[in-house]
């Protein structure tokens, strides 16, 4: 820690400091943790509408849902409050300002909540298009057979766990040199570098970094080509391969479902994967930017927020719901009146004059 220390009083009163908004970890901590005081109560909201709104003909539609709600609110909480990582990208390293470690949570175990509670958020994702997938009865490729499921997803999480295990193997035990080592590539980061106590080094070894990059983005683009096959398939049944349905009706149902979820599924596609990108970008290309990779993991927090307004306002039961709440319905409900009776009177004279 002496090397360090010698380099903060010598070589680091060099740096000009980052004054921007977003640099400093309590930047960090007020902005995602605000987030979160405001978004809980529609997360909240937005589960009660799913469990307790959902009318019948969306029974078998509920469930998956609810599943990809829950884990969509789960990981935005994760990220804005409970681990609010303060992340130093190129290097693989930071420290988290949340509640967990308030409650002195080990940052190993932060970071493998975190990894996980991502990837069973994606896995929601493709839950949800796999249960539209499978509603389409002419669909060929159909998954059926309970015993075929339970493989399939069983496979996928087991791959999830022994890589969030694998990535502990590459942890410098000297933390110290780790760090002073971060500063031949990162020579004025933020003062939080030197003054943060639960500053924590992932992995230093380049050759690693890059390994784990690459299986990042494998990983990713897996997920993303099993997306793209359950909604090729849905797009051609649904538009195509008509003939498979029993009325126009269903066929219609079929796809204002289809579209809903499509709506759905990107919300947090559009609001994780640009910070993904950006941060697999940082190292490899070694681009440093303490308040841009700051505002990344902001922007990422708020995805659940999106997805909750969209569920609730893309799904007819519950916007009826709402309007119910806010008084709206019985006014719709006068005014169609209304103008029904309008209609009649314009038809139908009630007098003739002579």
């Amino acid at each position: 820690m002496s090397y360090l220390h010698d380099y903060y009083l010598t070589n680091y009163t060099k740096c000009s400091k980052c004054e921007s908004f977003l640099c400093s970890w309590e930047d960090l901590a007020v902005t995602s943790h605000s987030i979160t005081g405001v978004v809980i109560p529609f997360h909240v909201f937005g589960g009660y509408c799913i469990l307790s709104k959902t009318p019948v003909y969306m029974t078998h539609y509920r469930w998956p849902l609810f599943n990809m709600h829950f884990w969509s609110c789960f990981v935005d909480i994760l990220i804005s409050a409970l681990i609010t990582p303060y992340l130093i990208f190129p290097a693989v390293a930071g420290f988290p300002v949340g509640l967990l470690q308030f409650l002195e949570i080990p940052v190993t175990v932060q970071i493998w909540f975190g990894i996980m509670g991502i990837y069973v958020m994606v896995m929601s994702m493709t839950i949800l298009l796999e249960n539209r997938h499978n509603s389409i009865p002419s669909n060929r490729f159909r998954i059926t057979g309970k015993l075929f499921k339970f493989i399939y997803y069983s496979a996928r999480v087991l791959i999830a766990v022994s890589f969030s295990m694998l990535i502990f193997q590459f942890v410098p035990e000297d933390q110290s040199s780790a760090l002073f080592q971060i500063l031949k590539s990162i020579p004025c980061p933020t003062e939080e570098f030197f003054t943060a106590s639960g500053m924590f080094v992932l992995v230093i070894d380049e050759t690693y970094i890059n390994l784990l990059a690459i299986a990042c983005v494998l990983g990713v683009s897996f997920e993303i080509l099993q997306m793209i096959f359950f909604i090729i398939c849905c797009l051609h049944y649904l538009y195509f391969a008509i003939n498979g349905f029993t009325s126009k009706k269903t066929r219609k149902l079929q796809i204002a479902f289809f579209g809903s979820i499509m709506l759905q599924v990107s919300i947090p596609i559009l609001f994780l994967l640009p910070s993904f990108v950006f941060l697999v970008f940082s190292v490899v290309s070694g681009y440093y930017n303490q308040a841009l990779t700051n505002f990344s993991v902001v922007y990422a927090s708020i995805h659940g927020l999106l997805s909750t307004l969209v569920v609730l306002t893309i799904h007819k039961p519950y916007r009826k719901f709402i309007r119910s709440l806010l008084g709206m319905s019985n006014a719709v409900d006068l005014q169609n009146k209304s103008m029904f009776n309008t209609r009649k009177a314009s038809v139908f004279p009630t007098h003739v004059t002579a």
